[in-house]
């Protein structure tokens, strides 16, 4: 079979893409009465030195969990001082932290001579022909407990990884990558206060295409004009929930050991901070490959059998968005399944992913996405046309298309205090890894 109409975006995803903005969220993302406040500053970045390092595309690389094996051996190649062999090294840790070492003596990493913040822009093709472009600023913020409402979750997370990062981070006693967090500001006050202009002091583009440009802010005063217009907003974590919690770990272990300092750069973590009403914020659905198929586990649910995924797609995205809906693509057949919301249900267990796992996983495996994750049995793909082909070719027993999550729904999620299944949503593009470090250590 050929490829549908529905292959040539890159995702598959700009069916009902989400262009809403956040103001149907509940609330308007205040933190007044509370009595805390997000505490954002800059801090003396870890770079790399041109010269010495490099081309900047040679040594930058995407957050750890979404680089592939193949594509870490290219990352590898490219460049003795690319970021991949601090994040993915494939070696003790403790060699990790002796090759930072040997990094900054030689001079091939240094350190900002006062704190800055960075201006990021991404400009970006989703396969539709239109250039979006995101603006994050790249800052540290003060460590939260999710309890005080200020830094919230939107996705579980799991053991085995945050316990893999914090050895990591116990070794280099450096934040790598950012964490990646979402803010209300339908008025943009945010990025006015960054005040960027002029061309980009530089500029990278990455392997899916992205152009990301760069501006450091080391002015003090625009620094905390920008500190000032985000004190008052929650934080939502979109990508790095693992990356936050170790930061809180190693923030809880420092304390512990005695180490009471409030200004001590444990106490923040790096964060990537972007507007959740940017018109560049996108936010993708992961969908889930099953290797396995129980019958019946599907039979809860409307079944509308289709002729191909092209048609799949144009129904997923006539169908109302309240009614849970995803697609289930199986050797030689494409089915629409659809399921009436049930009355009282929260933001959380109406989402669609919420409902696949309730109602086929739970249901008809009695194991949930993390425990079939675990056994093998489910693996996950950004790209819709890619879980079409392994279902045609057998390599997979089923796959399920998911729609995005309206960002509002993200929200709202997060203000009734819940949480998704992991790798509900994929924020695209990635922030890169090598832009700069927050190193967590004195002189």
């Amino acid at each position: 079979m050929g490829p549908e109409p529905w292959v040539t975006a890159r995702f598959w995803s700009l069916v009902r893409l989400v262009d809403t903005p956040s103001d149907a969220s509940p609330g308007n993302g205040r933190l007044v009465a509370s009595g805390v406040v997000a505490s954002v500053r800059p801090f003396r970045a870890l770079t790399y030195d041109r010269e010495l390092a490099g081309p900047l595309s040679g040594v930058v690389s995407p957050p750890y969990d979404v680089i592939s094996p193949e594509e870490r051996e290219g990352y590898l190649a490219a460049s003795d001082h690319n970021a991949v062999r601090l994040i993915l090294p494939g070696t003790d840790y403790d060699d990790v932290a002796g090759l930072m070492a040997d990094w900054l003596a030689a001079g091939v990493i240094t350190r900002a001579d006062a704190p800055v913040m960075i201006a990021w822009t991404q400009t970006f093709d989703l396969g539709d022909g239109v250039l979006r472009e995101r603006r994050t600023i790249l800052g540290a913020v003060g460590l939260e407990p999710y309890e005080n409402r200020v830094v919230r979750p939107h996705e579980r997370t799991h053991a085995g990884p945050k316990e893999d990062r914090l050895r990591l981070t116990r070794a280099v006693r450096t934040n790598l990558s950012p964490v990646f967090s979402m803010y209300p500001d339908a008025e943009g006050a945010v990025w006015s206060a960054a005040a960027v202009s002029g061309p980009p002091e530089t500029e990278v583009r990455d392997g899916e295409g992205t152009l990301h440009q760069f501006w450091t802010i080391d002015d003090p005063a625009r620094c905390a004009a920008v500190a000032a217009a985000l004190a008052d907003r929650w934080l939502l974590i979109a990508d790095g929930h693992h990356r936050y919690e170790t930061a809180l770990a190693y923030q809880a272990e420092q304390r512990e050991a005695g180490n009471n300092d409030a200004d001590a750069p444990w106490n923040y973590v790096m964060m990537g901070l972007t507007a959740l009403d940017d018109p560049g914020l996108v936010v993708l659905p992961t969908h889930r490959l099953l290797g396995e198929w129980r019958e019946g586990c599907v039979d809860a649910f409307s079944r509308t059998e289709l002729p191909g995924p092209g048609e799949l797609g144009a129904a997923l995205a006539a169908t109302d968005p309240a009614v849970p809906s995803f697609g289930l693509v199986r050797a030689g057949s494409a089915e629409l399944l659809t399921l009436p919301p049930a009355e009282g249900d929260s933001p959380g267990e109406r989402l669609d992913v919420a409902v696949l796992e309730r109602n086929v996983f739970l249901a008809g495996y009695d194991r949930d996405q993390a425990e079939l994750a675990h056994d093998g049995v489910l693996t996950y793909t950004k790209d819709a046309a890619e879980a079409w082909r392994m279902a045609q070719d057998g390599e997979i027993a089923a796959g399920f298309i998911l729609r995005p999550i309206p960002k509002p729904d993200v929200a709202a999620v997060s203000e009734a205090g819940e949480t998704m299944p992991q790798k509900s949503t994929y924020f695209f593009p990635k922030l890169l890894t090598g832009i700069a470090f927050h190193p967590l250590f004195d002189e």
